[in-house]
Order: structure tokens, then sequence, then C-alpha cells
């Protein structure tokens, strides 16, 4: 007895079993076809990435817990915040922690140098343990150590000291509200995370904006950029930040003293402008980024030189009032970088609007490589570079005119306050003009 078959006719399984792979492609077809361009970049970007992004939740976290339990204990710091007098008690411990950075900078440096000049061992095995540090390394591990432990005893004091600083500065502007300057200043020293960012080549502007681990290494920092560049056809560049407007804001503490102050009244302007129009709006479009950041730049400067002359003002150089000797104009000996930036940019944004988008990026690695031989560390130099520096409209990476029309702006204003609070109603460039015709 043969077997029973259905020759010729597919089995009911097999049916089943063909439509779901013809709908699974269907599917997948339909899928790929809606998928939004802007997703799609994301999609493609995810993996190149992954395991980089900086842990915001897990750091916002820990961060907030601590300063809500400052605030509990009655926000202990040197001396009454209330007090101009007793806020210079605190000055020497911000000047001592600020020299022992340097000691630590210096003494990074002395090792560096140190390990260059030794010849490179062999491979080590797997699982070997590390090398033992040459005699005339390890004397200089255990200073570096020992100030690494110096600072990291102290910073939470110091960053408390240098907030009140600015913010008993802040209420002398009448930044506050009942005595009590919103949002109130906080921040941290930290090992900031770095910076991706992402633009079209074919214009200059923030297409993508990641933050990523800190001290990601220059290597792999090349490795990035290309990979992103190849894959993605865009311009990339990983850069390092100096400070970030989270609650509390992020600071380095390798910076000058009125750099650093600079900084933390900058990342404060960002967290005022956070809860009115201009900073509710700072994504919406280029301009309106430009603006916030100009606004915060133009805070923190003037902050930090109010800060120095009531707290440091043996720091502060006096103001030249010597006339220029008379005599022929001098002639410049050679462009300096804020020129030569300005008349790259702009001889970029002419390529780019004619198209020429090869030749534009083969002129900016011919700049960069000048600026290099002039003395200039400029490790890289592209659209990407522009579009994250072209936002602070200060900066000689800038040619935007927003950065005149704010100071100007600022000039007509009254006050710090008064300018604060006009440009933070702000939703648009329209309201801006406007302003200025006032």
């Amino acid at each position: 007895m043969t077997p029973r078959t259905n020759k010729g006719k597919p089995r009911p399984w097999r049916r089943s079993l063909r439509r779901i792979v013809l709908l699974s492609i269907l599917a997948l077809i339909l899928t790929n076809a809606s998928v939004p361009a802007e997703n799609a970049f994301d999609l493609n970007l995810s993996p190149l990435v992954a395991g980089r992004r900086f842990d915001w939740v897990g750091w916002e976290t820990h961060a907030v817990l601590e300063e809500m339990g400052w605030w509990l204990r009655g926000r202990p710091i040197p001396g009454d915040q209330k007090s101009p007098a007793n806020l210079l008690a605190g000055k020497a411990e911000v000047l001592a922690f600020l020299d022992r950075q340097w000691q630590v900078a210096e003494l990074e440096t002395r090792i560096r140098d140190e390990l260059a000049q030794l010849p490179q061992p062999a491979p080590a095995a797997p699982f070997e343990q590390s090398p033992i540090l040459p005699p005339s390394v390890q004397p200089l591990e255990r200073e570096l150590d020992e100030l690494r432990r110096q600072q990291q005893v102290a910073a939470p004091r110091v960053e408390r000291i240098i907030a009140a600083q600015v913010s008993q500065v802040l209420t002398v502007q009448e930044l506050h509200r009942n005595n009590q300057v919103w949002p109130p200043v906080t921040f941290r020293f930290n090992d900031l995370p770095t910076n991706l960012v992402i633009s079209p080549r074919d214009e200059i502007r923030i297409y993508r904006d990641i933050h990523m681990l800190p001290d990601v290494p220059e290597a792999e920092r090349a490795s990035l950029e290309a990979a992103i560049e190849a894959k993605l056809d865009v311009s990339a560049l990983v850069v390092d930040l100096g400070g970030i407007g989270s609650w509390p804001t992020m600071v380095v503490d390798n910076a000058s003293l009125h750099s650093l102050i600079d900084i933390v009244a900058h990342e404060w302007a960002h967290n005022y402008l956070f809860f009115r129009p201009l900073g509710l709006h700072y994504s919406d479009s280029r301009d309106l980024t430009t603006m916030n950041e100009t606004t915060a730049s133009i805070v923190g400067g003037e902050v930090a030189d109010l800060v120095m002359a009531a707290y440091y003002p043996e720091l502060v150089p006096p103001p030249r009032t010597e006339p220029e000797p008379p005599g022929e104009a001098k002639t410049p000996l050679r462009e300096d970088f804020n020129q030569a930036m300005r008349r790259i940019r702009l001889h970029v944004d002419d390529l780019l609007a004619e198209g020429r988008v090869s030749e534009a990026e083969a002129y900016m690695e011919a700049e960069r490589q000048k600026l290099v031989d002039a003395g200039y560390n400029l490790r890289r130099l592209n659209q990407a570079y522009f579009a994250f520096h072209g936002s602070y409209a200060t900066s000689p990476a800038s040619v935007d005119p927003i950065g005149p029309w704010m100071r100007q702006l600022r000039a007509q204003s009254g006050s710090l306050k008064a300018f604060l609070n006009q440009v933070a109603q702000m939703r648009s460039l329209d309201d801006l003009l406007r302003a200025l015709d006032e």
C-alpha cells in the first residue's frame, strides 16, 4: 500500500508559511518606505555611538538628591551668603583650589613627558599584570594622587563659595525674588561629557548634538568622526565642552578664575532663560539658538567682571590709560586666529552656497594646516566645527550679525536685569530687531 500524497498541490502548512513570508516582506517594505528620513538617520547613527552616550539620568539623579540634601541641611557655606564681607572668607579656599588644579595639570604633563621618553615595551600577554611604573615616575604619580584627593575633598566647598559669590552679584543686579536668586546658582566640577556635533555637508547647521562619555581619546574621536561621515555622508566633530546648562550645571575645573566664574554665570543664564520664551524656544531655529547662547555669553562675561571686582580685585588687570605713542600705524605681522576664522567661514559659506562642497572641505583642511603651522592647535576644521562654534555669536567662528545686535541692545539697556528680562520674552529674531528700533 503506497502512502497517500498531495503531489501537485501545496500542503496547508506550506500555504500558511508562504503567506506569512509574503506578509512579512510586504510589512518590511512598507515600514522602510514609511520611516521618516530623521528616524532613518538616527537608526543608522545609533550603532555607531552605542555604549558611548553619557548617562544623564544617573548623573542628574545623584546630583539633584545631593542638592536637596544640602538645602535640607540649611545650605551651609563658609560665612553668610547674604554678606559680601563674609564671602571674602572663602576667597583663600578658591585660590588654593585653582592653584592645586594648576599643579595637577603640570604634573600630568611631566608624567606624560617622562613616559614618552621611555622605550616602548613589548605587547603584554593576555591577563598579564600592568607593568610597574619606572622610578622617575613613581613619586610624581604619588604626588598627583595626593593632589587629586585634596581636590576631591575641597571641591564641594569651593563650588558653594563661588556659587554664593555669583548669587550675591546677581542679587545686587536685582535678579532675585525675596533675596533669593531663581533658579538658584549651583554647579558641579565635573568631567564633562564630550559633544558629538553633526552638520550636513552642504550647509553649516547643527543637525544632531549628542553628549557622549567624558575624555574620549583623540584616536577614538577621529575614528568615530570618520565612521559617521563615511556611513551617513555628513560632517562630524567630537569636541570638548566648558560647561553644560543642566541643573545643577556642570563646569570644568581647569579654567582660569575669570573663565570659571564666566562659565558658572553663563550656564546659570541658560537655566534662567529655560523658564521663559527665549529659552523654551532654544531649538526652534538657528537664530533662536544663537540668541540664547549670545545672551548667556553677555551675562557670563559681565557677571564674571563684577565678581572679580568684588572679591578678587587684586587679580583684575588695571585698565589701560596711556594713549598709544604717536607715529605711523603698525601693520599686523600676521593674521590672528579670529581674523583667519572669519575669513575662512565667509569663503566656506560662499562655496557651499554655490554647491561646491568638496572644494569647501579641501579649502578648510588646507587652511587648518596653515593654522597648525602658525602654532594654533586645531585638530579638525569642517562644517560641524563652524556649526558648533557659530552658535556663539561672540565666537570668531561666527559671522552672524546677531552678536553685534545683542551687544547693541545691552548697551541700550539701563541694567543687566532690564536687558535679560527683555530678551527673555523674545520668540523670534524679529522681536530682537523690533527692540533695537524702539
